[in-house]
């Protein structure tokens, strides 16, 4: 086995880690159920979200991490196609042989090898993309908010190109859409080792932060609705804002009462880096996150650092990002 690889067998366990890259015996079910059911906590209680996880695919060589930001982005994608509707997402993971034809219908600009996938599937039943749009889908700064689509796309391209797989769009206006990405499987990645009580350590009590308050600002309502979901999981007690304004309101009610902020980097009325600033203000010590869905924003956290920022967590997360990049600021002196 090359150095730094992680095996993770279909029960999702781990049976080797080495940091530098991560290797993954098939789809492993937690890793895609536990983001689901994340979600179906969250999105619209008249929104159906059917899981369906097809048991020993072929090994794929990816990034967990990623592979979870692919499951979030695709489904916070579907549910805001929904809208306030009633409506049904269907998440399904399946193995594909695809030819040259096929994949040449691929959104991504180098086309892979024909050959056996490992798919991961989103199919909604929304307001769906006319033509134009769906050409637009992936540009970093397109966005199409009021009809549900262009949330992440871009970050998904990212992935799913640097894992040199696939991606295919098929979308009706009016009738939904459909998102399909595949990862090439690996025919000669070693069988996952025989540790049958190896798995992600759990951290003890003494590992946590502290309990205490957290005050989210963040104009994208289902953003606040999944990382309360996460934190409140976890013991927090939260507090949501939905503008900078009313952010920075609640903050100075109660300042020595947060425990950490985290902060979005662009809403409208007032904006990240100026919240950012008078919080810090008010109390120089105060713990604050920066997130952002756009990368080049680290550029900005970067330079923000000098003034105190705790750290910056590109959108969109997973919980366990999340409760780390939490632990490292609450660590910080």
């Amino acid at each position: 086995m090359s150095e730094g690889m992680l095996i993770v067998s279909t029960s999702g366990r781990i049976t080797h880690y080495n940091r530098r890259f991560l290797e993954i015996w098939s789809i492993p079910p937690d890793l895609v159920t536990e983001n689901a059911h994340l979600f179906r906590a969250c999105i619209s209680r008249l929104i159906d979200l059917n899981v369906e996880i097809t048991a020993n695919l072929p090994v794929i060589r990816a990034d967990a991490g990623q592979i979870q930001q692919v499951v979030m982005n695709l489904i916070t994608n579907a549910s805001e196609a929904i809208g306030d509707r009633p409506g049904r997402i269907r998440l399904h993971t399946g193995v594909a042989d695809c030819d040259a034809a096929t994949l040449g219908r691929s959104r991504t600009d180098v086309i892979p090898s024909a050959g056996q996938f490992v798919s991961l599937e989103v199919t909604d039943t929304g307001c769906g993309m006319d033509e134009p749009t769906q050409q637009k889908l992936f540009d970093p700064f397109f966005t199409t908010k009021f009809a549900g689509r262009g949330l992440g796309m871009s970050a998904i391209l990212g992935i799913v190109r640097a894992h040199e797989g696939a991606i295919f769009v098929d979308s009706t206006v009016g009738q939904g859409s459909s998102i399909r990405v595949l990862f090439p499987a690996q025919a000669d990645a070693p069988p996952p080792a025989s540790t049958p009580e190896a798995g992600r350590p759990v951290p003890s009590p003494a590992d946590q932060p502290s309990l205490g308050t957290i005050l989210i600002v963040d104009d994208e309502d289902i953003v606040r609705r999944v990382c309360k979901h996460m934190l409140t999981k976890q013991g927090w007690r939260v507090i949501e804002a939905a503008d900078g304004v009313l952010g920075l309101e609640l903050f100075r009610q109660q300042p020595h009462a947060i425990t950490c902020v985290l902060l979005d980097l662009s809403m409208p009325n007032l904006g990240g880096i100026e919240v950012f600033r008078a919080m810090r203000l008010i109390r120089p010590d105060v713990r604050i996150l920066l997130t952002s869905g756009y990368s080049s924003d680290q550029s900005t956290s970067a330079q923000l650092a000098g003034e105190g920022l705790a750290g910056f967590i590109q959108k969109p997360f997973t919980a366990q990002t999340l409760l780390h990049e939490l632990e490292r600021a609450l660590k910080r002196p």
